[in-house]
């Protein structure tokens, strides 16, 4: 099925497009650079306009709010003016309240707008997407609303009112803009989705290795024509492997965006995002352990041949049938491979080739479950309810962060009884904010600021050469086009992304544009320079004020991970657990304790845990399927009671991972060896309980250092052992008086 129909204004789009690309070579990548700048400047034209207008009193706010909303993803931009605005509603009633509890108490003042301003930042690292941004938002508004209001504390009200009429006015505008020169197109994301599957599929085929042909792991352009996140900070991808699993994550942001501007994604935005958890569940799959030591039994290179050709052909499907408007054919070709999977198994009585094959079912397994959720029906996705990792340590620490920051800020200026400091504050802080959230914090400080630096002469530039030689509104306009033209266009480029960001919003800040305009040179020299001051505060909050310790934070996830995993085997039989909710809450972790490890550790030990962490969740899908087997009613009474007692001892899995492995391999040989006694019914789920048993201890002792709560993980860098393989295990612990620790 065509989700583009032929001819019509495409057909001529497409032909203007190549005729560009002929003509100019470069055009193909500078296109969509070009067209979101010059849709941007547009829509900052329009809410200058309005501005004047409507006799605001900072019509600049209005052109800063065009420059953060804007974004050549309509349903990121819906998405973000509408929690633009919900921000910016609660934090003028906050900043209303605030400084009515508080007019001539500075001191309380300051620690009341710290306290709220700490909760933004953790509430913000909490939440996803812009729900974290409005958080945020609604912290440093205040600040933004109150600087007016500091001399005269009546005037508090009307400088709320003020400051929530220019954001509506800009996001209006960027909403007319966009909206009018952007066409939906929802077989975009489909099509994302669709490319995902197949190089997750042509990954696990290893094609690659077979015929040398390349894997093409580029993200599908969005509806901008541009392939990662805008105005993100790019995440460092060392293999094959990271740039899917960025990949994969990327789609649920992108699934998000188009629901909020798409009804029929909308519609469908559950079963996407239930099958994109699918996808990064599969992907953890790829780990060393079964991909590149597979045994050498007949039964065990069938099975392996027979995934691999399945995935390959799901790979070279034609582009035009999407997989997702028709997966009959894989559904097909998957039923058929998993029922000869099952037969290979029967041929054998070798406990790890049953094993092996097992594993291989269950990657068609997993695949089939994320189509049924692409395209399964709605009744079914409803029952599927991915919940949201809430990270509270690094919460905790966000909001103290933000805290800290906003208190000291204040107390200098206090202190220092400066005139501008509460220009310096109306930078600090909201900058502050932004990037307390952020893992790459210290490293996007520096980008940051420098960005603002390179404003400072900018500003200077226009408002001493370009605004007191213009007369009208058209001169006015087009001197800020000029101006803001290179932040608005290096915003389009992820690695320069937040340079380009703080140079076009802090531009508009630094430039004294009034309803009418006034020149006060003492009153610009003091602005740019509380703005210089704060800048270089920025850079050094982030390397003073509690900094993060990456290596820390990824022992912390990891033991999050293995606490995990003992609390589901420890659970009742009866009780149900829902393993896409339960594999998705890892994945996020593991996705964020990959990002937060890159930035200390060499790539190589960035492969090996990661491998480690897909492990912990392969022995967290064994789990699952042996609750579920357990329950089978063919299988004997006294099978299912060694298969509880093989999950009661993962209480070891942290103190003693080994132990762990050999009663999971012990109850395994015990209950094949009296397999063949019992009736014939139970042969299948029976040998498939001792193959799971089998595989979790053959992944518990491929990384007992992972497991284990004192492995090199918790260690500090500088620790001896911080650095040993995770394959290696963890010695007990002994006594001062040499005993060994129970």
């Amino acid at each position: 099925m065509r989700l583009i129909p032929p001819g019509g204004s495409l057909s001529l789009s497409r032909s203007l497009l190549r005729f560009g690309t002929f003509a100019f070579p470069e055009w193909t990548s500078v296109a969509p650079t070009l067209g979101y700048s010059a849709r941007a400047l547009l829509a900052v034209g329009l809410a200058l306009f309005l501005a004047f207008y409507f006799q605001l009193q900072t019509p600049m706010s209005s052109v800063t709010t065009v420059l953060i909303v804007a974004n050549p993803v309509v349903g990121a931009m819906v998405s973000k003016s509408f929690w633009r605005i919900f921000g910016t509603v609660i934090g003028a009633t906050a900043a209303i309240v605030l400084m009515a509890a508080f007019p001539q108490s500075p001191l309380l003042y300051f620690m009341g707008l710290s306290t709220i301003i700490g909760i933004a930042c953790c509430v913000s690292t909490l939440l996803r997407f812009y729900k974290a941004y409005a958080a945020v938002l609604t912290g440093y508004t205040i600040v933004l609303i109150s600087v007016s209001a500091f001399a005269a504390p009546d005037h508090i009200f009307m400088a709320a009112m003020s400051r929530l009429s220019a954001v509506t006015v800009g996001i209006l505008s960027t909403a007319v803009v966009f909206l009018v020169t952007t066409i939906s197109r929802p077989e975009t994301v489909l099509r994302q989705v669709d490319q995902t599957l197949r190089n997750i599929a042509l990954q696990l085929s290893h094609s690659a290795d077979h015929d040398g042909a390349a894997v093409d792991h580029t993200p599908m352009p969005d509806d901008s024509g541009q392939p990662l996140s805008f105005r993100a900070m790019t995440m460092t991808s060392y293999d094959a492997r990271a740039r899917l699993l960025s990949q994969a994550n990327a789609l649920v942001e992108a699934i998000e965006y188009a629901a909020a501007d798409n009804f029929a994604i909308g519609r469908r935005a559950r079963g996407l995002r239930a099958g994109v958890a699918r996808l990064l569940g599969l992907l953890s799959t790829h780990h060393p352990v079964w991909r590149e030591q597979p045994s050498r039994t007949p039964q065990a290179v069938r099975a392996r041949q027979i995934v691999q050709d399945v995935m390959a052909a799901f790979a070279a499907t034609p582009a035009e049938n999407l997989h997702l408007d028709d997966p009959g054919q894989m559904r097909a070709a998957s039923r058929a491979a998993i029922a000869t999977l099952d037969e290979l198994a029967e041929e054998t009585e070798d406990l790890p080739t049953i094993a092996f094959i097992d594993n291989e079912r269950d990657i068609l397994d997993q695949m089939r479950a994320a189509l049924e959720d692409f395209v399964g029906p709605q009744r079914h996705i409803r029952r599927i309810r991915l919940k949201v990792y809430f990270d509270w340590p690094a919460a905790l620490r966000n909001g103290a962060r933000g805290a800290c920051v906003t208190l000291l800020g204040c107390l200098m200026w206090y202190v220092c009884r400066w005139s501008s400091g509460a220009n310096m504050l109306t930078y600090l802080i909201p900058a502050s904010c932004l990037l307390a959230t952020s893992p790459l914090a210290s490293r996007a400080s520096v980008m940051f600021a420098s960005g603002t630096l390179a404003a400072i002469p900018a500003a200077f530039i226009c408002q001493t050469y370009m605004l007191p030689r213009i007369d009208g509104y058209p001169l006015l306009w087009l001197s800020l086009s000029v101006c803001l033209l290179p932040g608005i266009w290096i915003q389009f480029h992820p690695r320069h992304a937040m340079r380009g960001f703080g140079y076009a919003v802090f531009f508009n800040a630094m430039v004294q544009i009034r309803n009418p305009i006034a020149y006060d040179d003492l009153s610009l020299m003091n602005l740019w320079l509380s703005y210089l001051i704060a800048l270089i505060g920025l850079a050094l909050v982030f390397r003073v004020i509690l900094p993060a310790d990456h290596r820390l934070d990824t022992g912390r996830l990891v033991m999050s991970i293995n606490r995990a995993t003992e609390r589901l085997a420890r659970q009742p039989l009866h009780r149900p657990v829902d393993w896409t909710v339960w594999e998705n809450l890892q994945m996020q972790k593991i996705l964020r304790m990959i990002q937060r490890f890159s930035l200390v550790a060499p790539p190589i030990r960035v492969y090996e845990t990661t491998d480690a962490a897909f492990v912990c969740v392969s022995v967290g899908r064994l789990i699952t399927r042996l609750r579920r087997l357990a329950l089978h009613p063919a299988v004997h009474e006294q099978d299912r009671a060694r298969t509880r007692a093989a999950l009661a001892a993962f209480r070891h899995l942290s103190s003693h991972p080994h132990r762990t492995a050999l009663a999971l391999r012990a109850a395994a040989l015990d209950i094949m060896a009296h397999v063949e006694g019992r009736e014939a019914a139970s042969h299948v789920p029976t040998r498939r309980i001792a193959a799971c048993l089998e595989q979790a201890s053959l992944l518990l002792d491929a990384t007992p250092g992972f497991f284990h709560k004192r492995g090199p993980l918790q260690l500090s860098s500088d620790m001896p052992g911080a650095n040993n393989r995770l394959n290696i295990a963890i010695q007990p612990a002994t006594t001062p008086f040499g005993m060994k620790a129970a």
